[in-house]
Order: C-alpha cells, then structure tokens, then sequence
C-alpha cells in the first residue's frame, strides 16, 4: 500500500464523521477524526475501534456495545481507505481470536459464572447497578443517598436505556392527581389488575407498587424529574393513573435529570461496558466481571443489582416464548439480550421466563409505521389465518392493546382483509371525532378528503413496493385468496359470513361489538400478513417482595437482586397496560427498593 493519510466518511448513529485513517509500511497506523464538536459517545466509540483496528491490523474485530451503528461506520471507512492505498481487503480480514468475555448464544448458562481466563484489573465496590434504564437510574440515585460505594455498568453507549422513549407512569393518590380534582381509592387499581390477569399473580407485589407510587413520584420530583400533566392516556385506562414525563419521554422528562443526580451523589457510571458474567462462590453473588475500555475487569461488590432491561431482543429466547420470529420487528435496545437473565439462571435462580409478558404489537412491512394503525389493530377489519378462517374478535385492542398479538401466536400465519374505502376511512382519523366536535370543524369535509387522498396514496404506493411480499390487491375476493395462497372456497364463505354478520349487527362466531362490524362489501379488496412488533420482555427472573433473587424453593440468594423488566412479578404472560404507566412505575419503585434492602443486606456484612 502507498503511505498517506485518507480523507473518509463513517455513517455514526448521531450523524456523519470525517475521518483521517494514516497508512504507513502497509500498516494502519492512526485513525482521527477530522468532525469537529464530537459527543462523548463518538469519541469513545471511535478511540475503541480504533485501538482495536490498529492492535490488530484487521478489520474484522468487535464492535463497541451499544454503537454498532457507528463501529460498523468506522470498518466501513477503513476499509475504503485500505483500497484507496491500493491495499488488498483479504490481508485485513484475519479473524482475531475472540477472548472468553464473548459470551455465545447457547443455552450452556454455566458460562456466565465462571471467571475469565485472564483478568486485566480488578476493582472493589459495595454495589454493582447492571444497567441504567428507569430502573437502574432509579437504583443509582438511591444508592447515592444511601452512602454506600456503587458502581453501574451499562452495555450501550449512553445512558437511559428502553427507558428513553418511555412516556410515563402510574400513580395512586399522588399530588398531581389531588391538584387536577382527580380522586379514586388504591384498592381501585389493585382490584382492576388483578381481575384482568384472572388474579394469576401474587397480589401483594400489586398492592406494594400502588401504596409506593405517591412517594415515588414526590421523590422523582426533588431529583429534577418532570411531569407534564396527568390522566387516563389518551382515554384508554379505566383510572386516570398515567403521569406524562415532560415532553412525553423518558428522555426529556427522567433521564438527564436522573443520570446528574446520581454523579452529583458520587455514583460512578461507566457506558460502553458489558457485563460479561456473575462472581458466584459458595451460593453467593459477590461482584461482576465486565468488559471495560477493552479490558476485563473483576469487580468484586457485596451485592448486584440486575436491571439490565430483558431479553427482548434475543431471538432465540422470543423464539422459546411460542412466537415466529421469521418476519418479526425488534424495535428495544439493542442491548437488551437477556444477559442478566442468564446469569440469574445460571446462579440457580426462580426461572419464571414461561409466565414472562411481552410489549408485543402487529404490523404490516409493506406499510409505513404508522400508517393503517387503526386496522392494524384490529377494530372493524376481518382477521383470517391461514386456512382463511377467523380466529378472534378482530376488536380485542379495545379491551387491552397488547392482546392484539397474543392470538398469532398459536396459527402458523394471520392476515388482514380489508377494502379500500376502509382504508380511507380509518386513515382519516375523523372517526373518533363526536358529532358535535365534526359539526364544529369548518370545512371538515374537504380536509377528509384531503387526509382520505393522502392515505389512499400511501396504500397505493405500499402496494407497488410490497416490501416483504406483505401485500395485495384483488377486484374479487377469490383472487385475493390465491395472492396468499388460501383456500379459496373457505376464504370466500367466511367473508360472506362475516359480511351478513355486519348487515344484521351481530357476530355470531365471537360477539365482536356493533360499533367494529363494518362489511367488506365493495372492491377493490386488499390482504395484508400480519407480522409482530416485539418491543420489550417484561419479567423472567424470580424474585419475592423484596427484590431478591430466589431460587426453586423460595430461598434468596445472597447478594442478588433484579429490578425493572428483568423482574416484573406482577404480570404473566399478558402486560395488562391497562392502568397507564404501570411497568414505569414497577421500574422506578424496585430499583429504589432493591437498593434499600441491599444496602440492609451490605452493612449486615461489616
């Protein structure tokens, strides 16, 4: 290769860089950024991948947890500058052997606690947070007040975790509810769960949660954190318990103002470091091992604390919980592959991954997210399985937005019939308008129209591009049925059916409300796969009241607790999300509550 410095751009996940790759003796000899302004996240990303690149002479090494996007940017751009010196890519392409830190994606647990070959640093600490989403900020800030040494480790680049687009959470009594007029009993929503879960859970984690969410809130309050107003989310709780972060986002409203608290009270929060297994002696957990800064570090600690966000997105275990990943849309943190969960099992404890709930939605490929949401959902389409049969009430979201989902997973594919006017209908989003409230919109006629154009645009286009082969248009429903492959004969019926259903006002095959029957009785027809949406896991590490980790006969195991979504006790198998804002409050509520009965636990040690 020719010496010089090569001017090239990397695709980051904030933006663009310019970067500067020196070659020199057919080695790659510094990589520097030309972008002025760098956020701490590029610099550090970049200062690692480029000790790596260079150490290695490869461009086949790791990437940085939590910055693929911008690991993956700066490989891309070295190797633009390796051709660019007239360089041959394949000399640069040498496998780097990969250090035990690496955990695979087998179901042998065991390796989660069994210590690194090599161990570059070792460090003490009275207690190690495993993330810093709303539960671990939540843990860090506590332990601040707390007194006792802490140090969180988080797997991505940044702070804030799934909790970033988190839009707020329930409260009881609080003194938000009391200043807008709004006033209802505890029991209320104690009673209001459980009867939705058909009382498949031990009711006292529910009836902890609600007496604790009016302090928890007076407490986030004096952190800084900030509320914007109170209500029943968009008119979908039975209760008023939703508190909006400021902004609508866990973001804007928690997040900074959580992660300043928490430095401000000397806890020391380390990104960009992956903890890559559980110091387990004598049945007992007593620290981490974590890949920081490219090294392995032992941290040994009195206690751990997993909030580290789930398992949502592993495919293999989404997989094992009964759905079909082949089409499915993991839109989490990245991040969140359900290492604490391992570690947990592999330290012997409670595994309660089959009763575990998902934040699971449908959707369409070929349709824009955010387009078609209100068919998507169900409401007044026609849902047909692969033997072009129904198999649910279509209108089930009304009760519980999660239960959309839950019945896919049982037939091998599920389909959405609709028409166009349909379409056109319900991408006006007037329908939810009263009659009063249309009569008082001037001009609503032309604006539906408008907004009816608009949609129809987009299914016309959606329909050309058919990204995924997701789907299709047919003048006769016959042809429809072979765009897909179904029985055509079965299909047919059971639109008829249906049809006759919406023209007498009754479902007679599973009751679905009047106000959702509407006939597909004119063309054009359309078909559409639905696919899943797998946002987040909610729960899989067995735990008691006091957030700590049990194993099969109910006994703690010492030194651990988990909190958050690596925890949740209160749901199974369906997140209720009926009381808005429940799993953030179980996030903030066991992340302070671990950390006051580890720091129990700590200083009964001394």
């Amino acid at each position: 290769m020719k010496d010089g410095k090569f001017v090239e751009q990397a695709k980051g996940m904030e933006r663009p860089l310019t970067l500067s790759i020196d070659i020199k003796d057919n080695k790659i000899v510094q990589i520097k950024s030309q972008t002025n302004d760098m956020s701490t996240l590029e610099e550090n990303t970049l200062n690692k991948m480029s000790n790596r690149i260079i150490k290695d002479q490869s461009i086949s090494v790791d990437t940085v947890s939590g910055a693929t996007v911008s690991s993956n940017g700066i490989l891309d751009a070295t190797q633009h500058a390796i051709k660019d010196a007239g360089g041959n890519i394949h000399d640069f392409e040498r496998q780097v052997q990969k250090s035990e830190e690496t955990n695979d994606e087998s179901d042998n647990y065991a390796k989660w606690i069994k210590k690194p070959s090599h161990i570059d640093k070792v460090e003490n600490t009275d207690l190690v947070i495993v993330g810093s989403g709303i539960s671990g900020l939540s843990a860090a800030v506590q332990a601040g007040y707390e007194d006792i040494k802490t140090i969180v480790l988080e797997k991505n680049g940044f702070v804030g975790g799934n909790g970033l687009g988190v839009e707020g959470m329930m409260g009881a009594q609080t003194a938000m509810q009391k200043k807008a007029g709004i006033n209802f009993s505890k029991q209320e929503v104690v009673e209001n769960e459980l009867k939705t879960i058909q009382y498949q859970a031990d009711g006292s984690f529910w009836v902890d949660l609600v007496n604790n969410t009016a302090e928890n809130i007076d407490w986030l309050q004096k952190q800084g954190v900030q509320f914007d107003r109170v209500d029943d989310y968009h008119h979908t709780c039975p209760l008023p318990t939703f508190h909006w972060f400021k902004g609508g986002r866990g973001a804007t409203g928690y997040v900074p103002f959580m992660e300043k608290k928490a430095k401000e009270l000397g806890v020391d929060i380390s990104t960009s470091s992956p903890v890559i297994g559980l110091i387990y002696e004598n049945k007992t957990v007593k620290g981490v091992y974590a890949n920081i800064d490219d090294q392995v570090v032992q941290i040994n600690a009195k206690a751990v604390i997993f909030a580290s966000g789930g398992f949502g997105q592993d495919k293999k275990l989404v997989h094992r919980q009964g759905w079909n990943t082949k089409n499915m849309l993991f839109v989490g943190m990245k991040g969140s592959t359900g290492d604490a969960y391992k570690m947990a099992i592999a330290a012997g404890a409670k595994d309660s991954f089959d009763r575990s709930a998902p934040l699971i939605t449908n959707y369409i490929q070929a349709l824009p997210l955010g387009n078609g949401r209100d068919l998507l959902s169900g409401g007044p389409a026609l849902w047909v399985n692969q033997y072009g049969v129904r198999f649910t009430d279509e209108s089930i979201t009304d009760r519980n937005a999660i239960l959309q989902s839950q019945p896919f997973k049982f037939i091998k594919h599920g389909y959405l019939v609709f028409t166009r006017k349909m379409f056109a209908k319900y991408e006006a989003n007037l329908q939810d308008l009263t009659e009063e409230q249309q009569k008082s919109m001037q001009g609503i006629d032309q604006f539906a129209d408008q907004d009816e154009e608009r949609a129809l645009r987009i299914l016309d286009r959606s329909v050309k591009e058919n990204k995924g082969n997701s789907l299709y248009k047919a003048d006769t429903l016959s042809e429809l049925a072979e765009k897909v492959g179904l029985p055509v004969d079965d299909f047919v019926a059971q639109v008829k059916r249906y049809n006759q259903y919406c023209q007498n006002g009754e479902d007679e095959e599973y009751g679905k409300d009047r106000k959702f029957l509407v006939a597909l009785d004119e063309g054009p027809y359309y078909i559409a796969r639905l696919d899943q949406s797998y946002a987040i896991s909610i729960g899989g590490i067995g735990e008691n009241r006091h957030f700590e980790v049990i194993d099969d006969n109910w006994n703690k195991i010492p030194g651990l607790y988990a909190a958050g979504i690596d925890s949740a006790m209160q749901y199974k198998e369906i997140y209720t999300i009926n009381l808005g804002g429940s799993c953030c409050a179980h996030c903030v509520n066991s992340g302070r509550h671990a950390v006051m009965n580890a720091t129990e636990y700590i200083k009964s040690l001394d």
